[in-house]
């Protein structure tokens, strides 16, 4: 029996989630982009979650609004569209999700397309609508091989296969190097409050989320430090979770003064090997204080530009575009 994870926010974390309607297909960039004409940019929209999803076909058919999501293993499908598209059974699976585990139905996508990149035999979970927020989630099997750029300024996807040369990083990037778990990057390049954490980036995430080895590690800083508000609790625990205001969080050279996440052991730290190490899960809420975060996934590069209206909370910024 396999099993798999996807990122998915459950219920008690996320605001009330609507399907995004379809977007036309995306477009070849145009001639004098800052991207590489030969890649690809792909129109987005949201979800009131505020993640980000693209328009794909399946068999020819559609479009379907698929949320992007690097914390999922597998792409997934809902069970309106495999139903609809009459998609192939196949054995059950075990999913892990935020919420915890359970055992799900399985498809065969004999194609799915995405702007002009095809992903062929698919093996996908089948979920809820209502679970997913959209009609699928497009995860690593069909990201492992690509360089995706987020512009959450320009509302664009820039998808580009990650063999093509990319031109060296400007003074204005933040450039960090991830180790790969599961197929996971996470990397360590950063720190809240003085305390080394690990950090994995999750844009199918509405919030971010830090464990309970990460909490606890503020809790005896803030008390060898005598300070009170370095971890304030906002919200008390409910359902096993916990929201918490940091602190002097960093990333590379960028800081930001303060940072609202959840605190929760979900199963995602377990599965990683994180559990006991200070982690974060680096949703889309911290994510969009950038207004681009670029993911190389064979070169397991991130890469984050620098917002012109945060100026004072980086070191020596310079704004222009990540170059591809």
């Amino acid at each position: 029996m396999s099993a798999f994870f996807t990122s998915m926010t459950p219920a008690f974390l996320a605001s009330a989630l609507a399907m995004a309607f379809p977007m036309p297909f995306g477009q070849p960039v145009a001639p004098g982009s800052v991207v590489d004409p030969d890649g690809e940019i792909v129109d987005i929209d949201q979800d009131r979650a505020k993640r980000m999803t693209v328009p794909v076909s399946i068999e020819g058919k559609g479009p379907f609004s698929f949320v992007i999501d690097t914390g999922a293993e597998r792409t997934v499908i809902s069970r309106h569209i495999a139903d609809r598209l009459a998609l192939e059974g196949e054995d059950q699976a075990q999913l892990m999700s935020i919420a915890g585990t359970s055992m799900v139905d399985m498809v065969y996508v004999p194609r799915l397309t995405m702007g002009r990149k095809n992903y062929d035999g698919l093996i996908s979970p089948v979920l809820a609508a209502q679970h997913i927020g959209a009609d699928g989630i497009l995860g690593l099997d069909g990201l492992q091989d690509q360089r995706i750029l987020f512009d959450f300024v320009l509302n664009q996807i820039f998808i580009e296969d990650a063999e093509q040369q990319s031109s060296r990083p400007r003074s204005d990037e933040i450039v960090v190097t991830a180790k790969r778990r599961s197929g996971q990057l996470i990397f360590t390049d950063a720190t809240i409050s003085g305390i080394k954490v690990n950090v994995i980036i999750d844009t199918g995430a509405q919030i971010s989320i830090g464990n309970k080895a990460l909490q606890k590690k503020l809790r005896k800083r803030a008390k060898e430090l005598g300070d009170d508000n370095l971890l304030i609790a906002v919200t008390g625990e409910t359902l096993g979770v916990e929201f918490g205001r940091l602190r002097e969080f960093r990333i590379g050279r960028a800081r930001f003064a303060s940072l609202l996440v959840a605190f929760a052991d979900v199963p995602p730290f377990e599965r990683f090997g994180l559990d006991n190490k200070p982690t974060l899960l680096m949703g889309m809420d911290l994510l969009r204080k950038f207004d681009q975060v670029a993911i190389d996934f064979p070169k397991r590069k991130i890469h984050f530009l620098i917002p012109n209206d945060t100026r004072p909370h980086f070191e020596a910024p310079k704004n222009s575009r990540i170059p591809s």
